[in-house]
């Protein structure tokens, strides 16, 4: 039973100490997603997830945490070097998928993507007919960006004169009932503000509020917590 629980111990803190290190590893990356990376970015990470799970099968810890680290400087110099002119050409560049409305079938071709996947990624971005669109974007992260035609685009404020104010941004100043200050305080208010706000529009308390969102000019958002929440 003793050598069974010194095992598991260990095991216990293998595995702290994978998580750990891999998530340090990759919090040098950047704030990227997996669609932002380059082919050699990923090709890193695929050995890092290899290399970071040894210790778990392996005694060998030290070793470990060395290739992690070699890993993860070489993603960061690969990330520094894939920025230079000269590998420009080797990253992915946008395709043209639609052009003055019509669909280019060699650029869906060259970017393996069938007609029904261009359509399913046109109505996601709101537009249900082709013939609204006057370009449509295949851009390197895999999204779709769409230019539509004048007659089909939503209409603007310009379109009716009209000078709309521009809207502040919000900020989460509750979430689960804990009042954020450093929230309340970036945009100009107080938690006594934001207590009276609570009380006055919602008649409730900042305990009993899941999400709230205020903004510089004084309006507040909340979502009140279920009965039995």
């Amino acid at each position: 039973m003793g050598d069974f629980l010194t095992d598991l111990s260990i095991y216990i803190i293998r595995s702290v100490i994978v998580i750990a290190g891999t998530w340090l590893v990759t919090n040098f990356i950047g704030k990227k997603s997996i669609a932002q990376l380059t082919p050699y970015e990923i090709a890193i990470l695929f050995i890092l997830s290899n290399v970071g799970a040894q210790p778990l099968v392996s005694i060998d810890t030290f070793k470990t945490a060395f290739g992690m680290v070699i890993l993860g400087i070489s993603i960061i110099l690969i990330s520094k070097v894939s920025l230079s002119k000269m590998f420009y050409g080797m990253n992915a560049e946008p395709a043209i998928v639609i052009s003055n409305g019509q669909i280019d079938r060699q650029q869906l071709k060259k970017n393996r993507m069938s007609i029904y996947s261009l359509l399913s990624m046109l109505r996601v971005q709101g537009y249900f007919k082709v013939e609204d669109v006057e370009y449509a974007i295949l851009e390197p992260s895999g999204d779709l960006s769409v230019l539509p035609k004048v007659d089909a685009r939503p209409v603007t404020p310009e379109d009716l004169n009209l000078k709309p104010e521009q809207d502040a941004l919000s900020y989460a100043v509750i979430i689960d009932g804990d009042i954020k200050e450093h929230a309340l305080a970036s945009v100009q208010q107080t938690k006594e503000w934001l207590i009276n706000e609570l009380m006055a529009q919602y008649k409730t308390a900042s305990k009993d509020v899941l999400y709230a969102e205020a903004d510089s000019q004084g309006n507040l958002f909340a979502n009140i917590k279920k009965s039995g929440a």
